[in-house]
């Protein structure tokens, strides 16, 4: 705009200071004027008081309001009519303003009584606006400059007699008659810059030319002023249309609601800040918003042009037509009862613009693409929101117990803390005692989970080593073991509490009498690799397991004797249950893999209803099909040649006798055979059975279990392999089987007896594979496959692929490779140890087989096919074979 408007922070006490039409400093209270000049205005002052004055309400004086203005810490001098005019024709008329017969002049007493001074106030931070931004080189109308050159507001403060003269004398440096502002009620603190935002309402004159300029310069300036109408409510009138107040009608900007939510967006905070002060008394002065007075919490200096801006938009609602209470134009007062009209007014306002919204958003269709895109939208934030949580949440660090030394890891027990230490990319705990030892008065005793401190150890057990198996005898007739041995092995990839892992315990045997584990030991390697923990019990086997005598049985109650190994395995199942998670196992997918004689243990586990909730699954490989039919009674009727043996006749004596006695009374006709053909005399009734119907663990047969379907919805997976009958003792019978050897010793058999040598022969051939082949069908392929149809949830597979020197598929082939210790040497091989893995780890993470293989009898080769030939089974069966002849353990 070129130049400001000035400001008066003088003190009240200087009431001889005037302000200079100089461009504003930052940092001084306003310019100085000449004191000649100063009394000149005075002069004018006590002159005006004669004059008449516009009424506002109040019989006041002139006068008075100016000494009120001087007590209240600024002057506002007002100028005499003769200063106002200058003998200056105004541009409607071209003559001067005369008084009419109201008592009101034309021009200046107009503005006296509409103009009031209005006092800046300081604009908050982030209401700032840049001086003469938007109108610094426009063009002006052809309008009364003012005092310094600028166009004086036309709302409540804006001369309207000023349109064609009044003009600055530059060259004086000061005031004139020609330049002093037309207004009655101040000198330059009451000069105003005209509002850049502000809308033009055009007076017209004789001629018309006002009009077509001011509509003009309405239209130049139509978004900035509409910007500011919106923010401040109000609708500027300027001009000549101060002669009378505008209607309410006339002003529909002020209670109109807003066009749209982004223009309400555009109402600055200036526009808020009134609402904060309480409204001004007439006679209290300490309401007033003074000009240089800052109230608390405003924001420092501003330009000149923002402080009229911001004191014109909060004020002009309720003063555009109301002249100062105490007849000046000076001073702006706010009366409780236009307090209230203004907030009703808001209130109004925004029901309006509430409603406005709520009709346009009502009002809106959607289409079907609209539609379409904002679900791809929220579709796309949810798959964000999907992979910032999988990023950031799935990657959080896993609550794993410390490694001390990078070797040594603790974990808890319900008995005490227990150390691992770290091998091949697992953790090993070995030894973990998980039952009451059963020694002293606990020998031929149930097992007893631990439940008593004294049971347990002091401090951190160190399970690094591995502790002695239980008593037994092995295939070369060797005795080992000891009696103090119901520990546990655990091996596992991680020590966590988060992502628990499937659970595999091990039950390997193989024989009732000994050989335990056999082939069936934890890899620590295929732990990691596989994901899974392997837990191994020691159980008791031979007498101090499966021993059932009649002395035995009285001396416990209930009274029962027999299936002591079995109650172990309960109680290590138990153990797991309850510990298992501080190794970072899940308790509910618990596994039972039994091979050989451990099979036979895991299916009459399966079948009792003491384990109910112990395991959810069972993997039983070469295990017997001979399972006890007889009572407790007629057992210990056929135990009693034992208690012969071992010459005692009592509780007492067996008590008594150490352990190396009592495995030494065990009769051969109890100790483990080698599988072969049936020989012509052997009685299938004579031979001895190890597990008892005792009225406890086993109250019934598993047969009838299994035909009942009761058996704790548990999944069986059962099978063996092709050659699985093959031994040292059959293949060293001769130094080379020949086909006359091999049809020989057919003959000799019960086969040869039934007249189905030739028949088996042709199915089998005569080498030494094939004599196998028909002897592991006889023992326990076929039987076990008899068992699998009667139960519903079962799976069968057999092991066909060979390998090694003999070219057969041994006993041990399936769960060498399962556990990763079969040595592939062809690709067939390779393919095959790939398949048994993956059908055997499914299972053991999802308790299932894979989809296509389900309820099929697996061929196990270089794949796992459905395609198991039963027709040799079927010959069996048919000739009285199968299952009479069925192995036992």
């Amino acid at each position: 705009m070129g130049e400001t408007d000035e400001k008066e922070t003088a003190p009240a006490a200087n009431t001889n200071d005037t302000q200079k039409p100089e461009t504003p400093q930052p940092n001084a209270d306003g310019p100085e004027v000449e004191a000649k000049e100063t009394e000149k205005l005075l002069a004018a002052e006590e002159e005006e008081k004669r004059s008449p004055v516009t009424p506002t309400g109040d019989d006041r004086p002139q006068t008075k309001a100016s000494s009120e203005n001087v007590a209240n810490g600024e002057e506002i001098i007002n100028i005499p009519e003769e200063a106002v005019t200058g003998g200056d024709v105004t541009a409607e008329n071209g003559k001067k303003d005369t008084a009419d017969e109201t008592g009101k002049t034309d021009k200046p007493n107009k503005v006296q009584a509409e103009e009031r001074e209005v006092k800046p106030k300081k604009v908050p931070a982030g209401a700032f606006k840049l001086p003469g931004f938007f109108n610094k080189n426009k063009e002006k109308p052809k309008e009364a400059d003012g005092a310094d050159n600028e166009l004086l507001e036309k709302n409540g403060g804006e001369n309207g007699e000023g349109k064609d003269g009044g003009t600055k004398t530059a060259d004086e440096g000061k005031p004139g008659a020609d330049d002093k502002p037309k207004r009655a009620g101040g000198f330059f603190a009451n000069l105003k810059l005209r509002n850049p935002f502000a809308k033009k309402a055009a007076t017209p004159d004789a001629s018309g030319e006002a009009t077509d300029k001011a509509a003009e310069e309405e239209e130049k300036d139509e978004v900035t002023a509409e910007a500011t109408d919106k923010a401040s409510g109000l609708e500027e009138v300027g001009g000549d249309a101060m002669d009378e107040k505008k209607p309410v009608e006339e002003q529909p900007e002020v209670q109109a609601p807003r066009k749209g939510l982004l223009e309400a967006l555009r109402v600055p905070l200036a526009s808020i800040i009134p609402k904060r002060f309480k409204p001004v008394a007439s006679g209290d002065p300490e309401d007033d918003i003074e000009l240089g007075k800052t109230p608390k919490n405003r924001a420092g200096l501003a330009s000149m042009e923002t402080l009229d801006d911001s004191l014109k938009d909060a004020d002009t609602k309720d003063t555009v037509d109301k002249p100062g209470a105490n007849g000046t134009d000076g001073e702006a007062l706010v009366k409780p009862e236009d307090k209230e009209a203004k907030d009703k007014a808001a209130e109004a306002e925004e029901d309006a613009q509430e409603r406005s919204l709520l009709q346009r958003v009502q009002s809106y269709r959607c289409s079907v693409d609209d539609i379409a895109i904002i679900a791809g939208v929220v579709i796309f934030l949810i798959l964000v929101a999907l992979i910032i949580a999988f990023t950031f949440v799935g990657k959080s660090e896993p609550i794993t117990a410390p490694v001390r030394d990078g070797k040594y890891i603790e974990t808890v027990t319900n008995c005490g803390r227990v150390e691992g230490i770290l091998e091949d990319g697992s953790f090993a705990f070995r030894g973990i005692p998980y039952a009451v030892p059963p020694v002293g008065p606990n020998r031929w005793k149930t097992a007893q989970p631990i439940e008593s401190i004294e049971h347990c150890w002091n401090g951190t057990l160190k399970a690094h080593n591995s502790t002695p198996v239980c008593w037994q005898i092995y295939a070369d007739g060797k005795v080992d073991g000891a009696e103090d041995c119901l520990t546990l092995d655990v091996i596992t990839p991680h020590v966590r509490y988060d992502n628990p892992l499937p659970v595999v315990v091990l039950v390997g045997a193989e024989s009732f009498t000994g050989d335990s584990p056999g082939k069936l030991r934890p890899s620590t390697r295929y732990a990691r690799a596989r994901d899974v923990i392997f837990v191994r019990p020691n159980f008791r086997l031979n007498v101090f397991g499966f021993l059932a005598l009649e002395q035995l049985t009285k001396s416990t109650h209930p009274p029962t004797s027999g299936n002591y190994g079995l109650t172990d395995l309960i109680v290590a199942l138990k153990w797991i249950q309850l510990n298992i998670p501080h190794f970072g196992g899940d308790p509910n997918s618990v596994t039972l893999f039994g091979h050989r004689a451990g099979g036979t243990i895991v299916t009459a586990l399966a079948s009792s209803n003491k384990t109910t909730k112990l395991f959810a699954r069972t993997w039983v490989s070469s295990g017997a099909s001979i399972f006890p039919g007889n009572p407790l009674a007629e057992s210990e009727k056929e135990n009693a040649l034992y208690m012969s043996k071992v010459r005692c006749e009592d509780t007492n004596c067996l008590m008594d006798k150490e352990d190396e006695e009592i495995l030494d009374a065990v009769p051969d006709v109890w100790r483990r055979t080698f599988p072969d053909l049936p020989a012509a005399d052997e009685n299938a009734t004579a031979r001895h059975e190890w597990l008892v119907l005792d009225g406890n663990i086993m109250q019934q047969h598993p047969a009838d279990v299994w035909s009942a379907d009761v058996s704790n919805n548990v999944r069986y997976v059962i099978g063996s392999t092709t050659h699985e009958a093959h031994n040292t003792k059959l293949h060293l019978k001769y130094t080379e089987w020949t086909p006359e050897l091999v049809t020989r010793h057919v003959n000799e058999s019960v086969v040869g007896k039934l007249g189905l040598t030739e028949e088996a022969l042709r199915r089998y051939n005569a080498t030494y594979q094939g004599l196998v082949a028909m002897v592991s069908d006889i023992r326990t392929i076929c039987p076990l496959l008899t068992i699998t149809q009667q139960l519903q949830s079962s799976q069968f597979y057999v092991v066909t692929q060979t390998g090694g020197e003999l070219g057969i598929a041994d006993v041990d082939s399936d769960v060498q490779a399962i556990l990763g210790r079969y040595e592939p040497k062809t690709p067939e091989q390779r393919r095959y140890v790939s398949a048994i893995q993956q059908l055997f780890y499914h299972y053991v993470s999802h308790g299932e087989i894979k989809h296509e293989l389900r309820k099929k009898l697996l061929d196990i080769g270089q794949d796992a096919l459905p395609t198991y030939n039963t027709d040799n089974c079927l010959f069996w069966i048919k000739n009285d074979v199968v299952p009479r002849y069925a192995r036992l353990d």
